[in-house]
């Protein structure tokens, strides 16, 4: 190991209703093979399922409350004293601070890894780790034209955790998503153990097929036994396209099929380390986007300061995933799409803000023609374009 592994290391975790996943979180810093030592702030949005209570004891836990809920920009609280700001704990000041979200946990040899990487004389700032479900996912083919309502597994609600592929998309919904398939797609379900029972609510007009049974009727319910199963990767280093939109390199991909390149564009917020120096330089979090591209933003600063991100493909996080938020609700379809343009004003020339705006005017009005031609979607597709709409507004 490195010299940098035995430095002062603050591992910051914001949590909203964690449950016994920010106790796991917890638990895997204390693991970590780490030379120097390690300080665990945990920040609380107002939590009340009684998670906080559970770590506040924990040797190495240091907790700071938010009378509400903040956002992810109450990591901010966690490193004040590198920002110039009154911070309310005792603490030394850090030479790195790793963020973590409360549904993740480290591999032991994970921190020290990144730590390795963090070099000022080449003004590297962020080191990325190899972010994987936690969970192992099983594949359901679907072909023909299915919209499925819901998925449970063993009960347990879990179509936001789900991953589309080929023909099948994600249409987000009032509570959930909807997911649509038009041809030759797939549904990718995290299991939680082996045989697993899958329940799946179909829409009255779905005619198809999912992983071998008829598509038709209002349930479809499987064994999860012989259906083949993955590791998948959530992120491998984050990019930025032309868009403005950002991207979880290698989400989807099975584990181990490939190696990224070491330059990553942004980085994830849900594990990263960053030097100390690289906030004190960039700044914190803007806690105006509350959810959502913060992290890009972050990211997009410290490269326009000349920071760069490495991400290191052997530091590996395991991550639940939108544990505690909805993928594919109306809210979060909004916060992503008015954050995406919060950042793109920010970071883009203004012909490429244009275009950008341009094309968000326009897909409401494809999504109301999708509408038009397709039944039994319409009111999916209408309640999309109006998300879309009010995601334009500042």
């Amino acid at each position: 190991m490195s010299s940098a592994v035995a430095e002062h290391l603050r591992v910051v975790i914001v949590n909203y209703n964690g449950g016994r996943l920010l106790t796991r979180a917890v638990e895997s810093v204390a693991a970590a093979e780490w030379l120097g030592p390690i300080d665990v702030v945990v920040v609380d949005n107002n939590s009340a399922d009684g998670s906080l209570e559970a770590v506040e004891s924990l040797p190495g836990v240091h907790v700071i409350r938010c009378s509400t809920n903040e956002g992810f920009g109450a990591n901010n609280h966690g490193f004040a004293d590198l920002l110039g700001e009154r911070f309310e704990l005792d603490l030394p000041e850090p030479a790195f601070v790793m963020l973590l979200n409360p549904d993740a946990a480290v591999r032991p040899d994970a921190p020290a890894k990144l730590g390795e990487v963090l070099d000022l004389r080449r003004r590297v700032g962020a080191a990325a780790p190899r972010i994987v479900f936690d969970r192992p996912f099983v594949d359901l083919a679907v072909t023909g034209e299915v919209a499925v309502k819901s998925i449970t597994l063993d009960g347990e609600p879990v179509a936001a955790r789900c991953h589309a592929r080929g023909a099948t998309y994600r249409i987000p919904g009032k509570d959930g998503p909807l997911w649509v398939t038009s041809g030759r797609g797939g549904i990718r379900v995290p299991i939680a153990r082996a045989g697993a029972k899958i329940d799946l609510e179909l829409t009255r007009e779905s005619d198809g097929e999912i992983s071998g049974r008829r598509a038709q009727g209002s349930h479809i319910h499987l064994d999860s036994f012989g259906l083949p199963t993955m590791q998948v990767v959530q992120n491998a280093g984050s990019e930025v396209d032309g868009k403005g939109v950002g991207h979880n390199r290698g989400f989807g991909d099975v584990d181990g099929a490939r190696r990224y390149p070491v330059a990553a564009q942004a980085w994830c917020g849900a594990a990263v380390m960053l030097h100390a120096d690289y906030l004190r330089d960039v700044g914190g979090f803007d806690p105006a986007y509350f959810l959502y591209y913060e992290d890009i933003d972050l990211s997009l600063r410290g490269e326009e300061l000349g920071w760069s991100t490495v991400y290191v493909n052997d530091a590996v996080v395991e991550h639940r995933h939108s544990d505690r938020t909805v993928q594919g609700t109306a809210m979060v379809e909004v916060l992503q799409q008015r954050n995406r343009l919060r950042t793109v004003r920010r970071h883009s020339s203004p012909i490429d803000i244009a275009q950008v705006y341009i094309r968000a005017l326009i897909t409401p009005l494809s999504l109301v023609a999708s509408a038009l031609r397709n039944r039994t979607l319409a009111s999916a597709y209408l309640r999309l374009a109006w998300w879309r709409l009010k995601a334009l507004r500042p």
